[in-house]
Parts: C-alpha cells; sequence; structure tokens
C-alpha cells in the first residue's frame, strides 16, 4: 500500500509535466537534490523504477510511473477541492486566512503585527505558516495558501502583490572578531573574513548575495552554510564568522552585546517585503483589512530604526 505525503507526489507528477528532474527544480523553487530524494522515495515504497534513465536521452517514464501519475494527479485534485470545501464551511462561520510567510519575517517581525490586527476581530481566524522562502511561495502558488508573505526578490516579480515594507540587512560579528571594535568598515574589507550564510541553493542566500556584489562586496567565502537564520545567528555568536541578516532576527543579540553590528561603507539597501495575494480568493475582506494595517505597523517600525 502507497503511503505518500501530498508533496512528495507534487513533486512526482511536477517531474513528468516539467519533462525532467531540473526543469522541475526550477518550476518549484527547490533544489535538485531534493526532487531527487523524492523520487527515490517514491520508487522505494514502490518497489519499482518511475523512469529508465540514460545517459545524453530524456529520461522515460515506465508502466509503474504512469500509474503513480494517474494517482498523483487524482489524489492531489481532490485534496485541493476538499481544501477548497473546507475554506468555504469555515467562510460561513467565521473569517479565515490563511498565510505563508518567510521564517524571519514570521518569527520577527509578524507577531507584533497580528497582535493588535486580531483584538476586536473575534471572528477571525489567521493560520501562519513558517516557511523558507522558497517553501512559502510555492503554498501560495499551489493554492495551499491564501496568500504569502515573503523577501521581493525576481522570483516574485511576476505575483501579484504589494510591497508592505522592508527591513534593513545587517552584518554582525562576536564581540571578539577583529572586526568588532572597529569603526566605519569598507565591505571589501570583509572579503579576507569567513562568512556564515545559508544554503547555498536556496533563495534566500541568493538574494543576501546579490545585494552583498550590488554594494560593492564581489568576494567573500561562506565558511558555514546553514538553512536556518536563527542556526546562523547562534554560530555568529560563538565566533564562527560573520553573518549576513535581516536586523529583525539580530536585534536581541545586538541590545545584549552578544554581537555587533558592524558600520559597514556603503550600508546595505533594505530587503523588500512583499505580500503577494491573488485578486479573489475566499479571504480577500481579511486580506483588504490586513494589508494596510501590516503596512502600517512595517513603516511604523522602519521610522523607530
Amino acid at each position: 500500500m502507497l503511503s505518500s505525503s501530498l508533496r512528495r507526489l507534487d513533486v512526482f507528477r511536477a517531474v513528468v509535466d516539467c519533462g525532467g528532474v531540473i526543469a522541475a527544480a526550477d518550476h518549484l523553487g527547490i533544489a535538485q537534490p531534493s526532487v531527487t530524494a523524492h523520487l527515490r522515495a517514491l520508487e522505494a515504497q514502490l518497489g519499482s523504477t518511475l523512469f529508465l534513465r540514460s545517459r545524453g536521452r530524456k529520461n522515460v517514464i515506465t508502466p509503474t510511473g504512469e500509474a503513480l501519475y494517474k494517482y498523483a494527479c487524482d489524489v492531489l485534485s481532490k485534496s485541493a477541492e476538499l481544501q477548497k470545501a473546507v475554506r468555504r464551511y469555515e467562510a460561513d462561520a467565521e473569517q479565515t486566512l490563511s498565510l505563508g510567510v518567510q521564517r524571519a519575517i514570521a518569527n520577527y517581525l509578524l507577531p507584533q503585527v497580528l497582535a493588535p490586527f486580531l483584538r476586536g476581530r473575534r471572528t477571525a481566524r489567521i493560520s501562519v505558516y513558517s516557511e523558507t522562502q522558497e517553501a512559502a511561495i510555492n503554498l501560495f502558488q499551489t493554492g495551499a495558501v491564501d496568500a504569502a508573505i515573503v523577501f521581493d526578490m525576481p522570483q516574485t516579480a511576476d505575483l501579484d502583490g504589494m510591497i508592505i515594507g522592508s527591513e534593513p540587512l545587517v552584518i554582525v560579528a562576536a564581540p571578539g572578531h577583529p572586526l568588532a571594535a572597529r569603526r566605519r568598515i569598507d565591505l571589501q574589507d570583509l572579503e579576507l573574513f569567513e562568512f556564515i550564510g545559508g544554503l547555498r541553493e536556496s533563495q534566500f542566500f541568493a538574494l543576501v548575495e546579490s545585494t552583498l556584489r550590488a554594494a560593492g562586496l564581489s568576494k567573500y567565502r561562506v565558511a558555514l552554510h546553514m538553512q536556518d537564520s536563527g542556526a546562523i545567528k547562534n554560530a555568529a555568536v560563538h565566533g564562527l564568522g560573520l553573518a549576513c541578516s535581516p536586523l529583525c532576527v539580530l536585534e536581541e543579540e545586538i541590545r545584549s552585546g552578544k554581537l555587533v553590528a558592524l558600520d559597514t561603507q556603503p550600508r546595505l539597501s533594505p530587503l523588500a517585503i512583499k505580500l503577494i495575494m491573488k485578486p479573489n480568493v475566499a479571504a480577500k475582506k481579511l486580506l483588504d483589512d490586513f494589508a494596510p494595517v501590516i503596512a502600517q505597523a512595517f513603516a511604523a517600525r522602519a521610522l523607530a530604526l
């Protein structure tokens, strides 16, 4: 009996529809090894190969793969229908809104916005999925959430929505780091020191890297790659290297003296925050109320910094 997650079936369907692993990874916004891992897990469960693989030729789907593709399409279609039905049912009783939110925004910025917004809205119910940039966008694109809040970048340019704020990007070091006591550090001086950064294949890593390069830091070495911004921060606290991250992630450690914000010149451009939403969704009324409130909160934060 096949027991597999909807996510795994969705990845498999994308491989077939897109014509290969590389194209599916680009379509889903995830790393190629992750797609391959999902396929291998499915093959292990079924005890059969899904594609006939050969060098220099397009992979050919096997009879097992064709059967699984029909099954995946049916299951994913029914899952989408169920989600829509549940949302319609819930909408009759209360206003519901589901959000896919980039982790740094979800963990450090959103709570201070949600508290005043929900106060006085007794029928409002909001579900927040704290995810990587790629996963939050994918949740929105597959219809699993009503809207997404992510950092704006080329991958979000064609998605409907609005810029609702921005967050400074800063470089920090542990107090004992050679740069911690220096003032007005030229960005190019950082080429001599090791960094801690996100996973190389992630969209957020690409966003940070493009921002650093645009500011003039064209060469730098990332000695340690980690997925979670909290883990990167903790590694910096322990002196494993410099870290470049949104200010909201680092504020508490900077205030307590566990990390030092470097006075780099020029300053890094802030990261724009985008609310992605479709014009006609069941949660449109709640979204229309939510968007200006969160934009105002981010504007107030920017003035206070």
